[in-house]
């Protein structure tokens, strides 16, 4: 569904359906976030195009970071779409580490597909407008979040749920590093809308002020 110009947000509403909630950035360059399962994929392409959106446009799959049910399904989006797979430099590192036990741990083969390319904190160019993303290391070492100000939208991953936080207690994980991370989003200028990847989206910018106000509770 679309949640503001150009953005769309896929939210995890069954285990039938999906896993972890998924973004779509609209226009020339069509970037989709945590694409999730590979074995669900089936839906969230039937939900994309279900909103008027061609999958064979997409041209990058940006994975928050590399925990396998946010990922996997990538592979699917480089070979059969042509798509390129993109993650944090930080977090590549610590994919091919120890990132790669995850996938084992939940039973499954390890990413077929690669990473194309590797971000870093700063401007992100998809033709027509700038994500600004931004490293937030703490549930992950490599975690992304990505902020477009003129959408008033933050895609926070794994960092910073509606009233709750991600966990640290997975290889990579940092609580310290999650609260300095939480901080650095929560002074963000023009955010009214909270996109993360589990749960409901934060909606309006008192919601989000207070939003962020509980979640520094945990720490």
């Amino acid at each position: 569904m679309q949640v503001a110009p150009s953005v769309y947000f896929y939210p995890f509403t069954s285990m039938n359906e999906n896993n972890c909630n998924s973004i779509l950035i609209d226009g020339p360059e069509k970037a989709l976030i945590d694409p999730g399962h590979k074995h669900l994929w089936p839906a969230l392409k039937q939900s994309i195009e279900a909103d008027g959106l061609r999958v064979s446009d997409i041209t990058m799959v940006i994975h928050t970071h590399c925990h396998p049910d946010h990922m996997e399904a990538g592979e699917i989006l480089e070979f059969d779409y042509g798509a390129t797979q993109a993650m944090s430099l930080t977090e590549e590192l610590f994919l091919r580490a120890k990132g790669l036990s995850f996938f084992a741990w939940m039973g499954l083969d390890e990413p077929k597909g690669s990473i194309g390319r590797t971000l870093e904190e700063g401007p992100l160019d998809l033709g027509d407008k700038t994500i600004s993303l931004y490293l937030a290391p703490g549930h992950t070492p490599g975690s992304l979040c990505l902020h477009w100000p003129e959408a008033r939208v933050l895609i926070t991953g794994d960092v910073v749920f509606a009233r709750s936080v991600g966990r640290t207690d997975f290889a990579g994980g940092n609580h310290m590093e999650l609260a300095a991370s939480i901080e650095k989003l929560a002074r963000l200028e023009n955010v009214e809308i909270v996109l993360p990847g589990h749960g409901p989206a934060v909606v309006g910018a008192a919601q989000v002020a207070e939003n962020f106000k509980y979640v520094k509770n945990y720490f």
